[in-house]
């Protein structure tokens, strides 16, 4: 083994002598460095090592650049900080070069660390050798016996060239090969006894419930069906009397609509219905044959798939109306079934706090629809007064009524139906039904029959917004059959001016009577009340929104566009009437006085005696603080009349004329049935009335003016208003004189002159559509036709207010021509004519008021 001085240290450097030599003498001519034969054949560890040169190398890189550093700091220091971190240095840079110096003197034992190390891998690998040459030793050991030649079959060769076939194979090869399929003809003979076994056990007393007595027996099974819920196939594999059912298939016929979306649509899991179904079946034949108390195996089997159906039922509407949740009939819905309690389904309508359900009681908001499984009452011993008590203990008899109790189904379907209209107690419509499709059948054969609230579901065909719309549908109609019989019984509108109406798919208006019971089924003809606010004039149709419960107002087409109603009034009407829909009535009359004083205040610009009194700002000479707004058109707000601002305290407070509060009070005290008197209101000035009161009152005494005060209570009232200027305070007006003025006579004076001169036809007098034009009416024809103005059942026309201006006009002379005469000690006396017989009644009428 070749030695030599120089050392390998573990990074790889060599030491020569004792001096670490730089690894680029190592190939040099410095020394010989190669390796004896078995050195050179022990491998080189050199994981996790580095070369020493690289250590010294970076310290002394180190020791430099932290001296550099130290150098450029330390004039900004102080005398004792720059002690200080020259000692801090110093210290530091000491322990590292004597780590570095232990660490070279130790590198002079490198070599045989080395060697060491290198010995080590060598004998590990030889480890890895002999280890890999055992295992590959016994592996051909434990394969060579695999490989040998086995011995002649002489014995079974032998057999086979004597006998021609091998007679030793397994028996359970010939259970394995498949038998001869059989022929038609044995098919046939062996279908059609299954079929015999089967008739026999059912004929020979086999107990089959009510509702699976439809059957059929074929092709070696029997079909039994329940209309609405299931179809079943059942078979015997044994012919003996215990032998459980077999069943074949079941099909479920609940189903949703085949219409609907696949997310609308539950999947049937019918092979675990069959697996559940068949315990039951081999659980009632091993009880049957421990005790008769039990129910028989098909009783069971149609208990088991009727509760089947209802469940299915129920999730099928669950799905479906939880999707209309989320979709059209968002917010507007609410769904309810307890994930542990799935008999039990929920389904709120019309939750919005907008409906007109929902101005009720708190406690009965709840539109809800409930269906529950129940179960039905047992029915009570046939004849059991009738038979002694002895009999009634025979065990007979307790078979036979048991065997009649389990025939009929124990599980039924409660649905509950309870509906709020907002007018009076909520109603409240509950059926129990045993079959599924008895849902699909409604509870009347015509459409007067069937009842408001009444639920027709199809099993085979389950539509969930079809159901909703069945719901609403009845009960928007039962809501306008109350507003219906609200309106007839407050007094205020008789039958012919109120009509409920429908509007079939078609477009053709029908009255209840006409309706078909398809389109009362389906829920096709659209439910309508229409209000004839005015004879022949002006109508409101009234409908339910059936997706939100809210009542919607529109004008009728049944009338002229002139005439229909402005979006606001119909707006506001609508608001009132969801709030409040017991008001009905009130509230069709609000709107028709606020008409008949709109009318008014359209025709006062047309008039030839009265005229609008507009701000006071613009016509200073009017009355102070009286101010109208214009008025071109029918307006649908009553409060035309504002109050504008004025420094003076004693004022009444937002009163169309300047006077005191007590004066205002006065004034309003007799209207009543508003909750804003004032709106209620209107004052005209009289043209051509200008020193009147100066010439009749005292002398020196103020000009005053007069204006015709309108108010409208239950009807037009009509009062002469005199006011003077306050002697005290110029801003202010006193009330002088009010006078009550009657009109009924004046309106029916000119109703007969238009009628006479051809300017009001019979068919319009009267409201009817038949009649000839040139008939007379009637004095009481006449008189309804001037209350019927006055209550604000139909329009007032420009002659009739020309009329009234007339008759304060005259009032106004004759009360100056009185007083003149009085002064002048005049003797007078008054002359009326008939106005029956004169052609100008209304003057007549006049001279008749004046008096």
């Amino acid at each position: 083994m070749h030695t030599t001085n120089d050392q390998l240290l573990p990074n790889g450097t060599q030491a020569y002598n004792g001096e670490i030599a730089e690894p680029w003498m190592q190939n040099g001519a410095s020394g010989d460095t190669n390796l004896s034969g078995s050195d050179a054949e022990l491998p080189q560890v050199d994981a996790k090592m580095i070369p020493l040169s690289i250590t010294i190398s970076r310290l002394i890189t180190y020791a430099y650049t932290e001296l550099v550093t130290l150098v450029d700091t330390l004039p900004a220091r102080t005398d004792a900080d720059r002690r200080s971190e020259i000692l801090k240095y110093t210290d530091h840079m000491t322990d590292m070069l004597t780590k570095l110096l232990v660490l070279v003197r130790w590198a002079k034992h490198a070599p045989q660390i080395q060697k060491c190390q290198n010995i080590i891998a060598y004998l590990d690998s030889q480890n890895r050798y002999f280890d890999c040459a055992v295992d590959s030793i016994y592996a051909a050991f434990m394969s060579m016996p695999g490989v040998r030649m086995r011995n002649y079959d002489v014995g079974n060769a032998a057999e086979i060239l004597s006998t021609g076939s091998y007679q030793r194979l397994p028996v359970a090869i010939k259970r394995m090969v498949p038998p001869p399929k059989l022929s038609k003809h044995q098919v046939r003979e062996t279908l059609e006894a299954i079929s015999g076994i089967i008739r026999r056990r059912i004929l020979c007393g086999e107990p089959v419930p009510l509702a699976m007595r439809r059957y059929v027996i074929k092709n070696g099974r029997i079909v039994f069906t329940v209309p609405g819920e299931f179809e079943a196939q059942l078979t015997l594999l044994q012919y003996e009397d215990n032998i459980p059912w077999h069943i074949v298939s079941v099909r479920v016929l609940v189903a949703g609509d085949s219409l609907l979306p696949s997310e609308q649509q539950i999947a049937v899991n019918t092979r675990q219905i069959v697996e559940f179904a068949q315990q039951i079946l081999v659980g009632a034949s091993t009880q049957n044959q421990d005790s008769s108390v039990q129910p028989p195996q098909l009783v069971q089997l149609y208990d088991f798939l009727h509760q089947q159906c209802f469940t299915v039922l129920l999730e099928t509407v669950y799905k479906q109306a939880s999707v209309l949740r989320r979709a059209r009939w968002e917010n507007l819905l609410q769904v309810e079934m307890a994930p542990g309690n799935r008999s039990l389904l929920v389904i709120r309508y019309w939750t919005s706090s907008r409906a007109v359900a929902a101005t009720s009681q708190p406690g009965d908001k709840s539109n809800v629809i409930t269906f529950q499984l129940s179960a039905l009452p047992v029915p009570r011993p046939i004849h059991a007064p009738a038979l002694s008590d002895e009999y009634k203990e025979d065990a007979e008899f307790e078979r036979i009524e048991n065997d009649r109790r389990n025939l009929i189904p124990k599980i039924g379907l409660t649905v509950t139906w309870t509906a709020n209209s907002g007018l009076a107690a909520r109603k409240v419509w509950t059926r129990t039904v045993s079959h599924t499709n008895e849902l699909a059948a409604a509870t009347g054969d015509t459409a007067e029959s069937i009842a408001d609230f009444d639920l027709v579901l199809d099993p085979s065909s389950v539509n969930t917004e079809q159901l909703l719309r069945q719901v609403t549908w009845r009960h928007a109609r039962s809501i306008l059959k109350s507003l219906y019989e609200l309106m007839v019984e407050s007094q205020q509108f008789n039958e012919s001016a109120v009509e409920l109406l429908y509007t079939a798919a078609s477009g053709v208006t029908k009255s209840e009577s006409e309706l078909t019971v398809e389109e009362v089924q389906m829920c096709t003809a659209i439910p309508c009340l229409r209000a004839w606010y005015r004879q022949g004039e002006g109508a409101v149709d009234i409908t339910v929104d059936t997706y939100t419960g809210r009542v919607v107002v529109r004008a009728s087409e049944a009338v002229a566009a002139s005439s229909s109603l402005s979006e606001a009034m119909v707006g506001q009407l609508t608001d009132q009437l969801n709030r409040q829909p017991w008001r009905i009535a009130a509230l069709l009359v609000d709107m028709r006085s606020s008409l008949a004083l709109a009318d008014l205040d359209c025709l006062v610009h047309r008039s030839l005696g009265l005229r609008a009194q507009t701000s006071h700002a613009a016509q200073p000479r009017t009355l102070p603080g009286f101010v109208v707004s214009s008025v071109s058109q029918r307006t649908e707000s009553a409060a035309h009349v504002s109050q504008q601002p004025q420094p003076t305290s004693n004022i009444a407070t937002n009163f169309p004329l300047r006077i005191s509060q007590q004066e205002a009070d006065a004034l309003v005290r007799g209207v009543s049935g508003s909750e804003n008197p004032l709106s209620r209101i209107r004052f005209y000035m009289v043209e051509g009335t200008e020193g009147v009161e100066e010439q009749v009152g005292p002398a020196g005494s103020a000009c005053g003016e007069w204006y015709i005060m309108v108010a409208m209570t239950d009807r037009l009232q009509f009062r002469l208003v005199l006011l003077n200027p306050h002697p005290k305070d110029p801003l202010l007006y006193v009330v002088a004189q009010v006078i009550l003025l009657q009109v009924d006579r004046l309106f029916s004076s000119v109703a007969r002159r238009l009628l006479m001169e051809g300017n009001l036809s019979r068919a319009e007098f009267s409201g009817e559509t038949q009649g000839s034009p040139s008939s007379t009416p009637s004095e009481r024809e006449i008189t309804e036709k001037a209350d019927a103005m006055l209550t604000g059942r139909t329009s007032i026309t420009l002659d009739y207010l020309n009329a009234l201006a007339s008759m304060c006009r005259a009032r106004l002379a004759l009360r100056l021509l009185q007083t003149q005469l009085t002064r002048w000690k005049i003797p007078y006396s008054f002359r009326l004519p008939s106005f029956s017989t004169s052609p100008h009644g209304h003057r007549a009428a006049v001279s008749s008021e004046l008096s």
